[in-house]
């Protein structure tokens, strides 16, 4: 069996998807390891391969999960989408209570026995795009559009993102715009959408004002404050936009070329430059090249994906597809816009990209889904062309 028939064996579905995923994981292992060479040096007794191999391990298994799930048939993820929503809910709120605390935040949950941590987050974020594909593709009427599915849809997206708010705002954020751009695409109707976002905006607005007053939003001031650096980028608040401005400089000396695979100056000035800050030292190190090589992914991941939802035959694969892309694909542009000062800091890493075990695996699973669409797609094309007909949708 050759090289291209044992490929084609294993890895079905989207070819261009699987080859953007592996330039991504390419550019994952080096970025990593130029990140964090001094870092391993200093805290690994000199070996500086250390946190590279971990980070390598995570995205083999992340690339197993990935082989595991796009063999699924896409009816399994609509026929569990309530239960893997409602585990996710619960697992939410023990961490909110329970959760371990990384940077004043509980965002953590440690499983007992083995000493894994994870972020729940993760999880309830690809259950709750699953059940709006599911509940969108259940109430698509010609005349009404998805009217009768706004309600059950913004009961578990407040649900969601009210357990992650107090210690994830950029999370909630993220999923929660995701939400509404899901449902304007599965046709709720507008007015609904709009009244919605107004309401949550003001309703944050009035959280966060009264968060002196508030036990359970102790984050509340480190976000305006990070809004105010934003806004407020002068001499007065340097100190405290340390983070923005080292990203910034080493996307400034970064040039068309770079600096090379591993001359980052930054990296030992930057905190986290291996997750959240990790295309600030691509930049740096690969220049404007590399930042264009690196969008140009997320881009072509996109356009591919947009291929397989034209390609689906069924309204829950489309939307399946188009909510889990545009999830990772937003948190990719959320944090190279952080890198280059666009956007305050958010704490967002690039999928697939930034280190992280978490975000590696539950990525991994995301971009599974979107190739078993893609492959469930290519094998009833397949069946229609040898039957010759049109299946009844």
């Amino acid at each position: 069996m050759g090289i291209r028939a044992t490929l084609q064996k294993y890895f079905k579905g989207d070819p261009i998807l699987w080859g953007v995923i592996a330039v991504l994981a390419a550019i994952s292992l080096l970025a990593v390891y130029s990140a964090t060479g001094s870092l391993a040096y200093r805290m690994q007794g000199g070996n500086t391969y250390y946190y590279m191999v971990k980070h390598l391990g995570f995205l083999f298994v992340g690339m197993l999960l990935m082989l595991w799930v796009h063999q699924m048939n896409y009816r399994v993820f609509a026929r569990y989408a309530t239960v893997a929503l409602w585990v996710s809910l619960g697992l939410l709120a023990v961490t909110l209570l329970t959760g371990m605390s990384l940077n004043q935040a509980s965002r953590w949950l440690t499983v007992p026995g083995i000493g894994l941590s994870f972020q729940p987050s993760e999880v309830a974020k690809i259950a709750l795009v699953i059940y709006i594909a599911r509940t969108l593709a259940r109430h698509q009427d010609e005349q009404l559009g998805a009217k009768e599915a706004f309600r059950p849809i913004m009961f578990y997206v407040g649900l969601v993102c009210a357990l992650i708010f107090t210690e994830n705002f950029s999370t909630a954020f993220l999923i929660g715009f995701t939400s509404l751009v899901l449902m304007f695409i599965g046709r709720v109707p507008f007015k609904y959408l709009f009244g919605t976002g107004v309401v949550v905006v003001m309703l944050v607005g009035l959280l966060i004002w009264a968060s002196p007053y508030l036990p359970g939003l102790h984050r509340a001031e480190t976000w305006k404050a990070r809004v105010e650096r934003f806004l407020n980028d002068d001499d007065q608040v340097s100190e405290g936009s340390y983070q923005s401005r080292q990203a910034q400089m080493a996307v400034a000396t970064g040039g068309f070329f770079g600096k090379g695979p591993g001359n980052s100056k930054q990296r030992n000035f930057l905190p986290h430059p291996y997750s959240d800050f990790i295309f600030a030292i691509i930049v740096e190190e690969w220049g404007l090249f590399g930042a264009f090589v690196v969008v140009m992914c997320y881009m072509v991941f996109l356009y591919r994906v947009g291929v397989v939802v034209r390609g689906s035959l069924r309204t829950f694969p489309a939307f399946l597809a188009i909510g889990l892309s545009y999830l990772l694909l937003f948190q990719a542009f959320f944090n190279m816009g952080v890198a280059v000062g666009i956007f305050p800091v958010t704490g967002q890493p690039l999928p697939l990209v930034s280190m992280g075990g978490t975000s590696i695996l539950f990525t991994c699973i995301s971009m599974g889904a979107i190739l078993a669409v893609s492959r469930n797609n290519m094998e009833e094309a397949q069946r229609l062309k040898e039957k010759g007909g049109v299946e009844n949708i």
